[in-house]
């Protein structure tokens, strides 16, 4: 797509540490809006990582979107071991996300809309209710709690109801009222392993107005093309194009 620039850049943070990310954009004008987007967790997946929302990324690139996924750290690249450590591994990874957002609208993209899945998208909503320069997101097949995923697939070393005590206050259901005004796009798959739908309405029914719920037969991966289509919807009615 030669009206696409693709970049693979490195954002200095101010407090040291970078964030490697793909910039993907119009080429050679000032974008109508921006996009964050915040990558699922697989090890097993070839787009467990920063490659997930490519595509979608160079088609909104094609529409005079900016677009920046960064690379996620937690727990990608740091297990959960218990509450301290995780604790600050969560706000650390806020704090690379709030510099992307810094980024986007240092590059001209004043209407910012962030997409997140799994982990990602967990980050995403915490980010979204300190954030107001998010005008909207899209959280696909988030989980309610930090101990939803780490109690179950992590040997943390700490009484179980300590750590999820520690924990609450960075779990999203406990900060997605605060997203309201904004608009939420929510996407569930209805044969997800490990979001049980009882959790997804759990979720949903926290979240303020406006809101949408949208579910899809397939799994927690949901590389589905109604989903995507429904979130490419979302995003450029969000932006106001």
């Amino acid at each position: 797509m030669s009206d696409v620039e693709l970049s693979d850049i490195s954002l200095a943070l101010p407090g040291g540490g970078e964030v490697e990310a793909y910039s993907v954009g119009p080429r050679d004008q000032d974008p109508r809006g921006g996009v964050l987007f915040l990558h699922w967790f697989d090890p097993e997946a070839p787009d467990g990582n920063r490659t997930q929302f490519l595509p979608e990324a160079q088609q909104f690139a094609g529409d005079g979107f900016l677009s920046l996924l960064p690379e996620l750290q937690f727990p990608w690249h740091a297990d959960p071991v218990g509450s301290a450590a995780d604790i600050a591994r969560v706000e650390d990874e806020l704090g690379r996300l709030a510099a992307c957002v810094d980024l986007l609208e240092a590059r001209g993209a004043r209407r910012i809309v962030m997409v997140g899945h799994d982990f990602g998208a967990m980050h995403g909503a915490l980010l979204m209710a300190r954030e107001e320069r998010i005008l909207a997101g899209v959280l696909i097949a988030a989980a309610n709690r930090w101990a939803d995923w780490s109690l179950r697939f992590w040997p943390i070393g700490e009484d179980r109801i300590d750590y999820q005590r520690a924990m609450r206050p960075l779990d999203p259901i406990e900060h997605i009222g605060a997203i309201g005004p904004r608009p939420l796009l929510m996407q569930f798959a209805e044969c997800d392993f490990f979001i049980a739908a009882m959790d997804a309405n759990e979720l949903y029914n926290a979240a303020a107005e406006p809101k949408r719920l949208e579910r899809y037969d397939t799994d927690h991966a949901l590389r589905d093309e109604r989903a995507r289509a429904d979130r490419g919807d979302f995003v450029l009615s969000a932006i106001g194009a």
